[in-house]
């Protein structure tokens, strides 16, 4: 059958293109290789816990704000179980054994941090103000209908983010403490762009919200909007070729068999992933070349806590926690340093609001901690690997106790994840938890846009701009804009 549309891959932004694009009454196939849907948004469940697998909270969805207008438009406001998260600290960063909470709203955010640096109320207005600078530099980020695409927002790519904070602060502690966020977006001091982290925090300082019972619930619910809209989705459908005609593509292979046709391709996989299956696709080398160099983030060793029932109190709040008083260090670890910190997210529960049932811990691990078993996948890896997990794992545990003593006792059963296992279920190369870096030092190189060197062929997802919800859903529709029209399809948004 010819589609449409086909859409590779069932990640938040496949799935956001393949709601917008069947909505507007093209014909829309999607395939995922996977079984279940939802790239990032997967879940899983054990001994009756569900576990989110990377998208443990989302930003800006109070009514009016920017999520909660995107969201609108996809029916996905109103229909989706949250929590908001503490009003007066959503966050809190640890560093040197001291607790910094990081408030909702900018006002409130400057006054709770003038608690633990009054003198820095100068820094503080002016972090703030450049958030909001930032998030307005983005016309997406406003529902704004221009007459040309802002390119205001490249400026804030070829900052650092470390650089930026030394022309406001001389404080070092603050400025570790603002930095304490880095594990939201992998960052390096040599790399990571002031955009990045400023997207990302003007997302949460707006309102920072959970879910309950898990994230595949976007996906359950944009997947049943698409079907509904005529689309079809295809599971266990790996794509293994593309095939070309004429420079444009004409057809994928899927599962080294069946050809399905389309007009209009995009691809939800990563981009280095996309070369791979696509060797006679006739990209320019320079092209090739640039995706190929560019770097990828870090990847993440996770534990993931089943609690015994009514053993630990719920945590309305996220801690990052730094074992090291150089922030920017912590995925430089040697051996004997592992793990030099963690970030932990308690999950909320629809059947009990006062205890939790699941606990996910998230640390820093390279590729290259896990390379002896990259030619081995899921559940065939041996008991060299098991024991590797093991070893890390009661690591990690130990370290967490020490900050939330009795976590240990009130755990029924864990298990465990690492880069290995994110590069398998979602297709990122070397397992990086975050995609390609970005790299202010050369942004125009690290930034990879929607539109290809092949006319029919767009890129969405993760790697597109920014990652995270917020990130991913301005890229679908920027992709979705190279098929509508920009201002045809931010005026639909608009009246939704």
């Amino acid at each position: 059958m010819k589609y449409d549309v086909v859409i590779i891959g069932s990640g938040l932004g496949g799935l956001q293109c393949g709601y917008i694009l069947s909505l507007e009454g093209y014909n829309v196939c999607i395939l995922e290789k996977n079984n279940q849907l939802g790239g990032c948004l997967q879940t899983f469940r054990r001994k009756n816990t569900v576990f989110d697998t990377g998208m443990h909270y989302i930003g800006s969805m109070d009514e009016g704000q920017v999520l909660n207008n995107f969201f609108r438009y996809l029916k996905l406001t109103g229909n989706l179980k949250l929590k908001r998260m503490d009003e007066d600290g959503y966050d809190v960063v640890k560093y040197n054994e001291k607790e910094y909470k990081f408030a909702m709203g900018h006002d409130r955010f400057i006054e709770t941090m003038l608690e633990y640096f009054p003198k820095e109320r100068e820094a503080l207005t002016k972090y703030t103000a450049k958030l909001k600078e930032v998030s307005k530099s983005v016309d997406l980020f406003n529902f704004q209908e221009t007459a040309y695409h802002q390119t205001g927002y490249l400026h804030y790519f070829s900052v650092g983010i470390d650089d930026y904070l030394s022309t406001i602060t001389k404080d070092k502690t603050l400025k570790s403490v603002l930095l304490g966020l880095t594990p939201l977006y992998a960052g390096t001091k040599e790399q990571s762009p002031l955009y990045l982290p400023m997207i990302i925090h003007s997302s949460f300082i707006d309102s920072a919200y959970r879910f309950i019972d898990g994230g595949s619930q976007i996906s359950d619910l944009l997947a049943g909007y698409i079907t509904g809209n005529g689309g079809t989705i295809i599971r266990k459908a790996e794509v293994t070729g593309l095939i070309v005609e004429s420079g444009r593509i004409k057809a994928v292979k899927v599962n080294n068999s069946e050809i399905i046709e389309g007009k209009t391709f995009i691809s939800n996989v990563h981009p280095k992933k996309l070369l791979e299956i696509a060797d006679n696709v006739p990209f320019r080398p320079a092209y090739k070349n640039r995706i190929n160099s560019i770097d990828e983030t870090i990847g993440a060793f996770t534990l993931y806590l089943s609690m015994k029932e009514n053993a630990f109190k719920y945590i309305n709040k996220n801690y990052y926690v730094f074992k090291t008083d150089k922030v920017w260090a912590a995925p430089k670890y040697s051996p004997e340093e592992w793990p030099m910190g963690y970030m932990i997210h308690f999950s909320p529960s629809s059947d009990n609001g006062k205890y939790t049932k699941a606990i996910i811990v998230n640390t820093y691990m390279r590729w290259e901690d896990v390379s002896a078993w990259e030619n081995t996948t899921v559940e065939k890896r041996g008991d060299e690997y098991r024991e590797f997990k093991r070893n890390k794992a009661e690591k990690l545990f130990e370290l967490i106790e020490s900050d939330f003593p009795g976590i240990r006792s009130s755990t029924e059963a864990y298990y465990t994840s690492t880069p290995l296992t994110y590069r398998d279920y979602i297709g990122a190369p070397s397992g990086g938890f975050y995609g390609m870096m970005k790299d202010f030092r050369d942004p125009l190189r690290s930034m990879v846009m929607p539109r290809t060197t092949v006319p029919n062929l767009l890129h969405t997802g993760q790697n597109i701009n920014i990652h995270g919800v917020i990130g991913v859903t301005i890229c679908a529709v920027l992709t979705c804009s190279e098929i509508l029209g920009r201002q045809y399809l931010i005026g639909k948004m608009r009246k939704a």
